[in-house]
């Protein structure tokens, strides 16, 4: 079982706010990528789909851990 997000406390907004928009900014590009990887190629490699989606999740999850 997964542990709860643990609250942050004494954040520097500003730098909480420079790495949210980077991360929003990498999951768009990911998803792009995947949306690419899909439609371009009609024999997907499933472990770089698989990839692509774990990397898009981790950077949802870290975001969810940042204030807003």
């Amino acid at each position: 079982m997964r542990q709860p997000a643990v609250a942050l406390v004494n954040v520097d907004t500003m730098n909480s706010s420079l790495l949210r928009d980077r991360l929003l900014q990498e999951v768009t590009r990911l998803e792009r990528d995947l949306e690419q990887l899909q439609r371009n190629d009609r024999s997907v490699d499933r472990s770089m789909e698989q990839t692509y989606r774990e990397m898009i999740h981790s950077r949802k999850e870290l975001l969810a851990t940042i204030p807003h």
